[in-house]
């Protein structure tokens, strides 16, 4: 949603820090949250979520039998260590960290960046 509430281009920026090729995943309770707060979440929030949702045509969606996008989001990480993961969740960024894992996150509400380097 961070293109929506902080007018940060995600693919530029994406393209800036990573400079290769990519795909982007995003789990299915992901979107389903998405889904949620389009419909209920506050003013901004449904603007970010429609926003948000009208770029998953360009990304992958990941089934799951989870309900729970961190929970999710954490299994993918454990079970696939070279994942970067984008977030602008704190507590999930900290659960993140104490695995291991690369982290995408906004930086300053202007800009994203790498908080580990990739190896």
């Amino acid at each position: 949603m961070i293109p929506g509430l902080f007018r940060v281009d995600i693919f530029a920026e994406l393209n800036r820090i990573l400079q290769r090729r990519y795909e982007i995943l995003v789990p299915e309770p992901v979107v389903k949250e998405l889904e949620y707060l389009s419909q209920k979440g506050t003013p901004s929030e449904r603007s970010a979520a429609r926003l948000a949702m009208s770029f998953l045509d360009q990304m992958k969606i990941l089934p799951s039998s989870s309900e729970s996008a961190d929970l999710t989001i954490l299994d993918l990480a454990r079970k696939h260590p070279d994942y970067l993961v984008a977030t602008a969740d704190h507590l999930l960024q900290k659960r993140l960290q104490k695995l291991g894992v690369n982290i995408i996150r906004l930086r300053q509400r202007t800009h994203l960046m790498l908080e580990r380097e990739i190896e």
